[in-house]
């Protein structure tokens, strides 16, 4: 996959020309595309090419997303910049090994090794096999979907807490209304205003009013 039609239709034909054998089934211009190709069965290849300087999702979230969905398919990262500047963050990212776009007979000779279980002969290449990748990112996501489970029943609990009278006054606050004009509004004093205010955001894990008000909107979404 590339940004480039025509870097995609000259690396279709190069791969054909060194790997006649193969059949290139697929090529795309967007990561969100290829990476839902390799999440179907029906669509999935054995080897994806993925440019690291792609427009919108980058190459390296797209070998991250893939990766940590499954680990068959061979990914290789391919750029025509500085191999160096992507590889680190493309190999953590369950890319197998990243090379000169420009070398087509090497990406083709690499990606054949790969298909095989063989080892590289080439810079930059992952000290993981595609199983230990995909089972590393797979639970990272785990670990992240847990702490995002967790963050959102925390700040349910946080508004579950707040008294009705607490909740009037941030929907006041957060309308950007004055503690008098919502003392008058309520019935009661500023100072009683303030001490709801206070309390709320203390529930709420806010140091200050404008904390507790920006908590309470992001709560309500």
């Amino acid at each position: 996959m590339d940004n480039d039609p025509l870097t995609v239709t000259m690396l279709t034909l190069l791969i054909r020309r060194n790997l006649p054998e193969v059949d290139v089934t697929w090529a795309c211009r967007r990561g969100r595309d290829a990476v839902a190709r390799c999440l179907s069965a029906d669509s999935r290849p054995d080897v994806l090419l993925v440019d690291m300087s792609l427009e919108g999702m980058s190459g390296v979230e797209v070998c991250r997303r893939i990766r940590a969905a499954t680990a068959d398919v061979v990914l290789i990262g391919v750029t025509s910049f500085s191999l160096e500047h992507y590889a680190a963050d493309a190999l953590a990212a369950g890319a197998q090994c990243v090379m000169d776009k420009a070398r087509v007979a090497d990406i083709c000779d690499a990606a054949v090794a790969l298909v095989n279980g063989r080892a590289l002969r080439t810079q930059y290449v992952s000290e993981l096999t595609a199983v230990q990748s995909h089972a590393l990112l797979a639970k990272h996501d785990e670990t992240d979907a847990d702490d995002d489970a967790a963050a959102r029943l925390a700040a349910a609990a946080a508004v579950a807490s707040l008294t009705d009278r607490e909740r009037e006054v941030m929907r006041l606050c957060a309308q950007g209304r004055s503690s008098r004009e919502i003392g008058e509004l309520l019935g009661v004093g500023e100072s009683s205003v303030k001490t709801y205010v206070m309390r709320a955001a203390r529930k709420l894990g806010a140091r200050n009013r404008t904390q507790a008000v920006a908590e309470w909107l992001m709560l309500q979404d």
